[in-house]
């Protein structure tokens, strides 16, 4: 027992072979949150009212995907085990098609429409194909929860380090590729992004292994079915979906109005420096928080953890609503000064600017909060796969997994319907001065409605079922199962 505890522990190497393919992933989602909508209406040239409807159609139906890719992630075998194979089947056409995306060819304003549909739509699928089973990977690389916890924290520096990276460095990428024409500036900056999301992904896939083998189980449509059914009666998934449908509606609102609030609310003339900063600063916090999981979860219970970091950052969320952005603090500031990359001028990396403002202090806090629950929730969404395989005796991880992201994308659809539709209701207008109709809407949509939804998410926490201790007896009793199979394997074979 001892040989196979120590077996579950994983050296350093497979540790960022991991956490490389959730960058690769934010190099993508990251900048779908904070960049699309405006890149859409601003520079592509799409109303608000369009580029709702093509979030809110294209992402429920990439939603849909979720939980198929999971069913067939689940019953995968090969040599490379049931997630890792599709690191490197999708790693090429997961560049591609997100290089496609951003290519903007000069079209008709119908053609256009039907252009981002359809290559949003395909980049979603393939995002579904590819990320689906990462995600399932992390509870098949050890039979360990303290080790998926770690993984897990481990995964989510990367995955935060992938937001900073677009949010500080798109920009300026934009701005410097692009000689100026900002279509041509995101289309070679994305082009730079996917090739480096192909290469880390097939790095995840080399330096990886599966350790938790799954048993060969009935693959009828009934025993699909049942699947599904199984899934939906657990309460603790329930709980964690519904979590995470508010916490990426959230996510998709703040984070994709961030560009507008600094150049339309406070209509600063160097906004893109503004958002750059402000971003960057708010993922660095959350890096930060991240690497305090392990820490605080010594001391306190992760569930109750959650809950009252995450309704704390709620409410930090909410309250530039009542700040005036022109408030400033006295304080020295944290920067790099200008530098040079491949010949490419990059402006100073602000991690904490020169007097910021009250709004960016507040921004710190909240990003902090935000850094350990997401950790620890992805986390337990392992150990609800453990706790039906313990009661049930199905190991669905795929489909757990799939459905987790489901419940996320479906948010994700949502919030990014809500904002686009919202700034169109309120008569929102690209590239010019706007009412204080649209003002007052950007303003919702960059503070007071996000962070009721995360207050939301953290009183719902209260609801899980499963604590720290049952979790470490679920894993005892499914060692203790998996030896007794395994002798009784071994007896069989000798009397056969």
């Amino acid at each position: 027992m001892t040989k196979e505890k120590d077996d579950q522990k994983l050296g350093w190497t497979e540790r960022i072979g991991f956490g490389l393919g959730d960058l690769a992933s934010n190099l993508y989602f990251q900048m779908f949150n904070m960049f699309l909508l405006y890149y859409y209406t601003d520079v592509f040239g799409l109303q608000a009212s369009v580029v709702a409807n093509i979030f809110l159609f294209s992402r429920i139906w990439d939603a849909v995907n979720d939980p198929v890719m999971g069913i067939v992630a689940d019953r995968t075998r090969t040599r490379w085990g049931n997630f890792r194979p599709y690191l490197l089947w999708l790693a090429v056409p997961y560049g591609a098609a997100g290089y496609l995306m951003f290519y903007s060819p000069d079209l008709s304003m119908t053609g256009k429409i039907v252009y981002a549909a359809v290559t949003y739509t395909v980049v979603g699928m393939v995002y579904t194909g590819i990320n689906i089973p990462y995600s399932g990977l992390m509870a098949v690389i050890s039979k360990s929860s303290a080790e998926r916890a770690r993984i897990s924290s481990i995964r989510f520096i990367f995955a935060f380090l992938g937001g900073f990276i677009i949010v500080q460095f798109l920009p300026p990428l934009t701005s410097s590729l692009g000689g100026g024409d900002p279509v041509l500036g995101f289309r070679y900056t994305m082009g730079l992004f996917s090739v480096l999301a192909t290469i880390m992904f097939l790095i995840t896939f080399v330096t990886t292994k599966e350790r938790v083998k799954p048993e060969l189980q009935k693959q009828t449509k009934a025993q699909l079915m049942g699947d599904l059914k199984l899934l939906i009666r657990e309460r603790a998934w329930l709980i964690l979906a519904i979590a995470g449908i508010l916490n990426l509606t959230a996510v998709a609102i703040k984070n994709g109005s961030n560009i507008f609030y600094f150049k339309y609310y406070v209509e600063s003339p160097n906004f893109e420096t503004e958002v750059s900063s402000f971003g960057g600063g708010g993922w660095i916090a959350m890096i930060l928080g991240v690497m305090a999981t392990g820490l605080l979860i010594k001391f306190f219970e992760r569930r109750k953890l959650i809950i009252w970091l995450t309704i704390f950052g709620g409410i930090g969320m909410m309250a530039p609503y009542w700040i005036d952005p022109d408030l400033r603090i006295t304080m020295p500031g944290l920067q790099t000064g200008a530098y040079t990359v491949f010949g490419l001028t990059m402006p100073s990396i602000q991690f904490v600017p020169e007097n910021a403002r009250w709004i960016y202090i507040m921004n710190l806090i909240g990003s902090f909060s935000a850094g350990p629950p997401v950790a620890i929730i992805w986390s337990m969404y392992t150990d609800v796969a453990a706790y039906i395989d313990w009661k049930h005796k199905r190991r669905i991880t795929g489909l757990v997994v799939a459905a987790a992201v489901f419940s996320q994308k479906f948010g994700m659809a949502f919030g990014g319907w809500f904002a686009a539709t919202l700034l169109g209701w309120f008569g929102f207008v690209a590239n010019a001065v706007q009412t204080d109709d649209s003002k007052w809407a950007i303003l919702l949509l960059f503070s007071l409605i996000p962070g009721i939804l995360v207050v939301f998410q953290g009183a719902i926490i209260f609801l899980y079922p499963l604590t720290d201790d049952q979790v470490k007896n679920i894993e005892m009793d499914l060692a203790q199962r998996n030896l007794e199979k395994d002798e009784e394997d071994a007896k069989n074979g000798l009397t056969s």
